[in-house]
């Protein structure tokens, strides 16, 4: 399987967390779960056929799309078939950060997958069409920062920026109402504006990403007892820790570990 990642420069670094291309999956199972991190993404199948997103209820269940989506932000999980792995490009945002190349909150699209043509209509594509023909991977990222450099037409308040990196951190103890105090916001008007920017509710926004923490230090083969691991990232006990870890996962930390691939948010199913 190749894998590349790049960190774009800025003004997009500010935004954009990474473009990635992945070809040639290689792999014995037909399905992943995918865990949810808060942040918007955009995946372009560089196939032909169309991309499939599974319930994680019931995996018989699913929508289709056309070769290019957006991926709102969620504190859900979904599944996709591994086909969809073959030869794919995409686009993974910071929290917040889908919210400048948007013409609408962030909040409509959230918890959700939509067609990209829905979101950027008349030009997904051309945009597949150049990715296609690109010489190169290094091609193809210079054609997705292009098209970013065009849609950039605002910035996220200074409030949501701030609010999104306190939020984030591991310690977890820190309480909605404190930040929205520190941003000078009555706490209804920074959760409304919050939501509108990130597509999530700010408490929404801080679970999933100490649940995010919880992987990455599952990840570093660090955990300890899952007391202690709970405690380090802002549980109030190992109950919560686990009642959250289901919640976003749908299994537990022991499942989780058991099956984990090098890939955080990708769970193998069959």
């Amino acid at each position: 399987m190749f894998y590349r990642r790049h960190i774009p420069p800025q003004p997009l670094a500010a935004f954009v967390s990474c473009l990635w291309y992945s070809e040639g999956f290689e792999g014995t199972h037909q399905q992943e779960r995918l865990l949810p991190n808060g942040e918007s993404g955009i995946v372009i199948d560089l196939r032909e056929g169309p991309v499939h997103i599974y319930d994680a209820g019931d995996p018989h269940r699913y929508e289709s799309f056309e070769p290019a989506v957006f991926c709102g932000a969620r504190t859900d999980c979904f599944i996709i078939d591994t086909s969809q792995q073959q030869r794919v490009i995409g686009i993974q945002f910071h929290p917040g950060g889908a919210f400048p190349f948007l013409h609408m909150p962030a909040s409509e699209l959230a918890f959700g997958t939509h067609a990209l043509d829905n979101i950027w209509p008349r030009s997904t594509s051309l945009l597949r069409e150049q990715l296609m023909s690109a010489g190169s991977v290094n091609a193809m990222f210079a054609i997705l920062q292009r098209e970013l450099l065009t849609r950039l037409s605002r910035n996220l308040h200074p409030a949501v920026a701030f609010a999104a990196k306190a939020l984030a951190r591991p310690s977890g103890d820190l309480q909605v109402r404190a930040v929205a105090d520190r941003v000078g916001f009555s706490s209804r008007r920074f959760i409304e504006l919050f939501r509108q920017q990130t597509g999530l509710a700010p408490k929404a926004f801080q679970r999933v990403r100490r649940f995010q923490h919880v992987l990455q230090s599952l990840h570093r083969g660090d955990p300890g007892d899952w007391a202690e691991l709970a405690l380090r990232c802002g549980y109030y006990d190992q109950a919560h820790f686990i009642h959250d870890f289901r919640l976003f996962s749908g299994m537990t930390p022991s499942a989780y570990v058991a099956i984990a691939t090098p890939h955080l948010n990708h769970i193998p199913l069959r």
